[in-house]
């Protein structure tokens, strides 16, 4: 079927909120040559898939691809889930494609996919089964008639306990992670940031972009798939672990549910602030600040000890003097750090996110005018200029309040040609993936080293390099295994003689050079982009930031639970008129790393196309907002999209957990019209054994005939959720399940387990591990370690084997010096010098 046909069929390509007529900024797309995916097609493919329920899977790849450049055609289910009525995600999340509805069950619509994707460069693929294999519009079939096409399968996914359904709450009952939140009662809480969703949707980018990196050197496209089980693992590496031999910081993150101090504190007007001690010296000044004692053990040692519970119970009576606005007047400039605890939007009205152009002004046909979260990532040629919220943005400008003059452009002290002697690699014809690409990795913390990790699970080539004292995090072990897997590490004095010298020829080998070091640390020990240009021009040079490299808040130091704070992602989770509540994850950590290595990529095939070397800056406060980015500002208000109740059981009666006569409970998920109608009489008569009484007897439970909308505003309770309150109350919840599941509608057990007993239900699951979702190795110490593997699974040929080992510190230092040049005699001179440390003796037998 020709593409006119395609449209008629649709009612034409609708925008982005669902009206009729092409999208405002069609015309746009692509337009910026220097994009790095300019010219770059893509089909996204979302058929009978919820924006609630797994929206970030389906939506967040075209997105960020839409970002990088690339020409974005969405085709979506004309008749929407009911679950999403009220619901206005896509608003953002499809701003700058090009919409085409289809009816998913008709012939015609698989008619329409395939036509696109003959011409396409990249589609992705989400839905059930039934929409998408079984209408001929798998990878394989796609790819037959376009033999270029790299085809991406954002899947379902199913584990030992069955499918999801396409319903994230599904998942998240059944791997027990509602057990992993403190909710502010007890038992299991709803859990708000959908990270499978968006581990699914990052996965699925990431498959994409290396599918066009290996398409430019075979001629040839590929498949990749993830799932929405491959995505829960892929943001959550943190607290999923198991090792042979604990420690107190494995004991904290893996055993128990971390720190139970949140550092979040109620002022006189009723908003919260979020403390963080996280810089040296920090605990000491706030504590100096406050008029407190000073501490015998450090901030550490009180905050895992349980030390810091007397202090705290001290500063909340103190913040609930004072307003939030004075507070952080008072706190404002300090060592330590003090962020106000936002609702989710609210960030895209800080004067700072606007001016790096996180915050954009959008078109809208129905709003008028909207702000809403722009570019997480930017890539750019070396040496151009760059405006931020217009890099690669098309029909985004950036919001009232940001800087309009474009950045001035680093000119290079010297330069080597791409093909000098030790310059960057150039991958032979035909090499799978990101096999002989090569990356220097200065990151540290959890944040940084997710990047590279990606990158060598991928084929590539990764040195870390680390002060001789360590990456800060390998005495919190949790958080250092998470991100450190397949690579080589040596370990440098940075400053000391020599140092430099040894820093040249690392560049000057290098293909990529990240880091997520504040904003001048890198300046200072000679890491700048700069001074690597200066031996290496072409290489990328990827740095992921805090608050971003630019701005009023570019110097702060930041982390996951300063993020969590602004972005509302804790303020969500603590539920209506309830404190905010901190998700001890890494989530936002580990996200920024996703988001960073989408960039390296769209960078390294930027340079693989043109040459040039590339530019790449990502941040942790991007990558937050990702996360709660459906919420906009429209006519001066925030429109967040669901939110939760007070009690933190779900948003409405439709998507929520209950709790049964027998103290369990369970996750309902009803999708649509037709599943709310099995619920009412599978529910009839209000008993969970027996028989349901079917058609008239459904009215006994008084359970309205449509399902009513999710929550959009606080406060609101709807009386269906009491009726199913009370009706569910009558059973146990297995046999509520049981029936709920016999009668169609969609529905789990949740599992109310321990830390130890979440990552057993992940890590021992046999289809996880036939799937090889799990890898497990030797750590020295720790013993064998049981981990999350990588989740995406890529053909046609095998991926790149990547190491399975965590390296010591300064392991392959001298490894490294003598394929870099240095000779034995230098390596000692470097040595007596304090700059490496000594060879490693070698075990004799």
């Amino acid at each position: 079927m020709s593409m006119a046909t395609s449209r008629s069929d649709s009612e034409l390509p609708q925008s982005a909120d669902g009206t009729t007529g092409t999208t405002s900024t069609t015309s746009t797309i692509g337009a910026d040559s220097a994009a790095p995916l300019a010219g770059i097609r893509v089909v996204e493919v979302a058929l009978g898939v919820s924006a609630v329920g797994a929206g970030l899977a389906a939506s967040l790849p075209g997105a960020l691809l839409r970002d990088f450049g690339a020409r974005v055609t969405r085709v979506r289910s004309r008749r929407r889930p009911t679950l999403d009525a009220g619901v206005e995600f896509s608003r953002v999340w499809d701003h700058g494609k090009q919409i085409i509805e289809v009816d998913e069950g008709e012939p015609a619509a698989a008619e329409t996919i395939a036509a696109l994707t003959r011409d396409a460069d990249v589609v992705f693929l989400a839905g059930p089964a039934e929409a998408i294999e079984l209408r001929g519009l798998g990878s394989a079939d796609l790819g037959r008639a376009n033999p270029r096409l790299v085809a991406v399968r954002v899947g379902d996914g199913f584990n030992a306990g069955g499918g999801t359904e396409g319903l994230e709450l599904l998942l998240a009952a059944r791997s027990g992670l509602l057990t992993q939140i403190r909710a502010n009662r007890p038992g299991p809480a709803f859990a708000d940031l959908t990270v499978a969703s968006a581990g699914a949707g990052l996965a699925a980018t990431v498959g994409a972009l290396a599918g066009l990196y290996e398409r430019e050197s075979t001629g040839r496209g590929g498949w990749a798939e993830t799932s929405l089980v491959d995505g829960l693992q892929a943001i959550l590496p943190m607290i999923i672990g198991r090792v042979e031999n604990s420690s107190p910081s494995i004991r904290l993150l893996w055993k128990e549910q971390g720190p139970a101090e949140t550092l979040a504190y109620r002022c006189a007007d009723g908003g919260y602030v979020q403390l963080w001690f996280g810089a040296k010296g920090a605990y000491e000044a706030f504590l100096e600040h406050m008029n407190e004692p000073p501490s015998e053990q450090g901030y550490t040692a009180d905050l895992v000890s349980g030390a810091m519970a007397d202090r705290s119970e001290r500063w909340t009576r103190a913040f609930a003097t004072r307003d939030r606005s004075w507070w952080l007047r008072d706190l404002a400039g300090a060592n330590f750090r003090c962020e106000p605890v936002l609702r989710p939007g609210e960030a895209l009205l800080d004067p700072h996110v606007r001016q790096i152009g996180l915050s954009v002004e959008r078109d809208d046909p129905d709003r008028g005018t909207i702000t809403a979260l722009g570019p997480v990532g930017r890539v750019k040629p070396w040496g151009t200029a760059s405006t931020p919220g217009t890099a690669s943005a098309p029909g985004a400008r950036p919001a009232p309040g940001a800087a309009s003059a474009p950045g001035a452009a680093l000119t290079p002290s010297a330069q080597t040609g791409a093909g000098a002697a030790g310059g960057p690699s150039r991958p032979d014809p035909g090499t799978r993936l990101l096999t002989g690409v090569r990356v220097l990795d200065v990151s540290a913390y959890l944040a940084g080293p997710i990047a590279p990790l990606i990158l060598a699970e991928l084929g590539a080539d990764v040195i870390k390099l680390e002060p001789g004292t360590g990456d800060v995090h390998r005495g919190m072990e949790p958080m250092f295994a998470a991100g450190q897997r397949g690579r080589r590490a040596i370990a440098m004095n940075m400053k000391a003689p020599g140092a430099a010298d040894v820093l040249a020829r690392l560049f000057r080998w290098s293909d990529v050079v990240h880091h997520n070091s504040r904003v001048g640390l890198a300046d200072r020990l000679g890491y700048d982009e700069a001074t690597v240009r200066a031996v290496n021009p072409d290489v990328v040079y990827s740095h992921s930031s805090g608050f971003g490299a630019t701005g009023p808040r570019a110097l702060l130091p930041a982390n996951d639970h300063l993020m969590q704070a602004l972005s509302g992602v804790e303020a969500s989770q603590g539920g209506t008129d309830q404190p905010p509540t901190f998700l001890v994850w890494g989530a936002i950590d580990v996200t920024s790393g996703w988001v960073a290595a989408c960039a390296v990529l769209a960078g390294l095939y930027a340079r693989r196309r043109g040459g040039a070397g590339q530019s790449v800056e990502t941040s942790l406060l991007g990558a937050a907002l990702m996360l709660k980015s459906g919420a906009f500002v429209a006519d001066g208000a925030v429109v967040e999209g669901p939110v939760l109740d007070h009690d933190q059981t779900g948003y409405g009666a439709a998507y929520r957990i209950y709790q049964c006569g027998d103290g369990a409970w369970l996750a309902l998920a009803v999708p649509d019209a037709a599943a709310w109608q099995r619920l009412r009489e599978a529910v009839a008569g209000g008993v969970a054994t027996g028989e349901a009484v079917a058609g008239e007897g459904a009215a006994d439970v008084g359970l309205p005939q449509d399902p009513p909308p999710l929550r959009t505003r606080r406060g609101e309770r709807q009386p269906a959720e009491e009726l199913l309150e009370a009706v569910f109350r009558t059973g146990a919840a297995a046999d509520w399940v049981a029936r709920l599941q016999a009668a169609g509608v969609p529905a789990e057990l949740v599992a109310e387990v321990d830390r130890t007993g979440f990552i057993a239900r992940l890590v021992d699951d046999p289809v996880n591990q036939q799937l090889g979702r799990v890898v497990s190795f030797d750590w020295g110490e720790r013993g064998r370690i049981d981990q999350p593997a990588f989740p995406l699974r890529l053909g046609p040929a095998a991926r790149p084997a990547a190491p399975r080992a965590i390296p010591r510190l300064g392991e392959h230092t001298h490894e490294v010096l003598d394929a870099l040049g240095f000779d034995a005699d230098e390596r000692a001179a470097l040595v007596s010098a304090g700059t490496i440390p000594r060879p490693e003796a070698v075990p004799v037998g």
